[in-house]
């Protein structure tokens, strides 16, 4: 069983059609998404993508995200490997002539010592939160590409 299961909602004024390139294309997230260090593509549909992510005090985290489902524009799934192991998906559905977007984080950590630490719960607290400042930074930055 995963020790985070982390879910992060957004709704924007864009239906999910228009949404959808922005957030698929993880390869391009660090255009536009502060703690987004890195998104290399290893394969060419970028299906397979090497991630960096910057989290609060300078804490890093590299994963391989591997697309598993795409199913446009309403879901994208995949597994993580790496500092992060298990799945992600983004879920976008229609809402209010706009966009409800779910992103649904089910992973463990892969470093021993950060998996160690983890099972404190001050320090479950601390990194959920920081989970939850990078993609709040995600969301506002998105809806600043749409003029909202």
């Amino acid at each position: 069983m995963p020790a985070f299961h982390l879910r992060s909602e957004w709704t924007f004024l864009a239906p999910p059609a228009t949404l959808w390139p922005v957030l698929a294309d993880s390869p391009g997230y660090p255009r536009w998404w502060p703690g987004f260090e890195r998104a290399e593509p290893l394969d060419d549909a970028g299906d397979v993508v090497d991630c960096r992510v910057r989290g609060d005090l300078g804490l890093t985290l590299e994963f391989v995200q591997h697309v598993v489902v795409r199913e446009p524009p309403a879901r994208l799934e995949f597994r993580a490997a790496g500092d992060l192991i298990g799945r992600g998906t983004w879920t976008l559905a229609p809402h209010d002539g706009g966009a409800r977007v779910v992103m649904l984080w089910e992973v463990d950590l892969g470093r021993r010592w950060l998996r160690a630490l983890s099972r404190l719960p001050p320090v479950k607290r601390w990194m959920a939160r920081s989970h939850h400042r990078v993609m709040e930074q995600g969301r506002r930055s998105l809806a600043a590409m749409f003029g909202e």
